[in-house]
């Protein structure tokens, strides 16, 4: 049997419901080994969303290098991403996709036709089903500061996606 490899990604979003203006992932197999990793993001104003999601953007989210001019061009480029990995077997994985990371794939499949991925996996799933708190904060790697730079939270999210399918196999 072929190595399960894990496409693990990260949206920032202007508030919850807004558009997706930035995403990380990161590639790794199923013993946590980084395959590939990356980052994309466009200038927030640029992105649909309230007042109140740009607000929480400029409060909490750190300054991401801008390599695309819209949030279109963003999905653009994720899509690409995706498509690479998903022709080399790599499952879609996600932490609590809904809102955000649902709403940006959702583009993606509109605006681009990019093949919806199946399965998506929940790490939050995961956790619950090795017996974890699905809502608990995880502690950060150096790797995975800061919070909210969409690399980093992937990082982080392919960590704990590991330890959790690790746990599960042990216990088996």
């Amino acid at each position: 049997m072929s190595e399960k490899l894990f496409f693990v990604f990260d949206v920032e979003s202007v508030g919850l419901y807004g558009e997706g203006y930035a995403y990380g992932f990161v590639v790794v197999n199923e013993n946590g080994v980084e395959l590939d990793a990356g980052r994309c993001s466009c200038n927030p104003n640029c992105a649909d969303g309230d007042s109140g999601g740009r607000a929480w953007v400029a409060t909490n989210c750190p300054e991401i290098y801008q390599s695309e001019p819209t949030p279109k061009a963003v999905r653009c480029r994720f899509s690409a991403e995706w498509e690479e990995w998903r022709e080399q077997g790599a499952i879609m994985v996600a932490d609590c996709p809904w809102p955000v990371e649902a709403r940006f794939l959702a583009d993606c499949v509109r605006d681009l036709d990019m093949p919806g991925p199946y399965p998506l996996i929940d790490v939050a799933s995961v956790v619950l089903a090795a017996g974890g708190d699905p809502t608990a904060e995880f502690s950060r790697n150096k790797n995975e500061l800061p919070k909210h730079d969409p690399l980093c939270d992937a990082r982080q999210s392919a960590r704990v996606l590991i330890e959790h399918l690790i746990r599960l196999r042990t216990d088996a």
